[in-house]
């Protein structure tokens, strides 16, 4: 999977362009700069938006090829980004370190995601602030992105089932437009849950 990313990475073009996740650029912009960590970051365009609006940015991607574009991409827009190339459940975080993490794209097997979510939400301190986004199971009909294999898709319902001692703040399934590089283009089906931490 890592020669993979490499390989999509590796054009000095941004396969997922250079501008925030709308859905994402809202959350930043509505919320009070903290320490937010971005597993499977990419690229680096969401680390970059929120580094800019004075956030201290953690991100984690298996590619090199992602990390050194994102800080190109940090470096242009006069700011810094921390980024760590691996896997998030093998990084020595401490327990309560995060005011915010945002997955943003993140599809993997449902199980291993699952497993992902719970070290994530140890990372986060109390009443810290879980943000997913991601294509769900009506994406199949489009080509606008995201992976083919229904067990990687989402749906709201499903993923609030998996935070069910959680408070959350928004969970939805909704259409949309995409404009996000040559990755993400067209008309798409999002799901957006936001989970606070007791």
């Amino acid at each position: 999977m890592k020669e993979m990313w490499n390989e999509r990475y590796e054009s000095k073009d941004y396969f997922y362009g250079t501008e925030p996740n709308s859905a994402y650029k809202s959350f930043i912009d509505n919320n009070t700069p903290g320490k937010l960590l971005l597993p499977a970051e990419g690229e680096g365009r969401n680390a970059v938006y929120a580094a800019t609006k004075g956030w201290d940015v953690t991100a984690i991607d298996f590619s090199e090829e992602a990390r050194k574009k994102a800080l190109n991409l940090a470096k242009s827009k006069n700011t810094s980004i921390t980024y760590h190339i691996g896997d998030v459940q093998q990084l020595e975080f401490q327990a309560h370190t995060f005011d915010y993490i945002a997955c943003v794209f993140m599809h993997l097997p449902s199980e291993q995601l699952q497993l992902i979510y719970k070290r994530l939400m140890n990372l986060l301190k109390p009443q810290g602030l879980l943000l997913i986004v991601g294509f769900n199971k009506n994406q199949l009909k489009y080509s606008s992105g995201g992976p083919r294999n229904e067990d990687w898709l989402f749906s709201a319902e499903n993923l609030k089932d998996q935070f069910n001692d959680c408070v959350i703040i928004q969970a939805k399934d909704y259409k949309t437009t995409l404009n996000e590089g040559n990755g993400h283009e067209g008309v798409a089906e999002i799901t957006i849950v936001e989970i606070k931490k007791e």
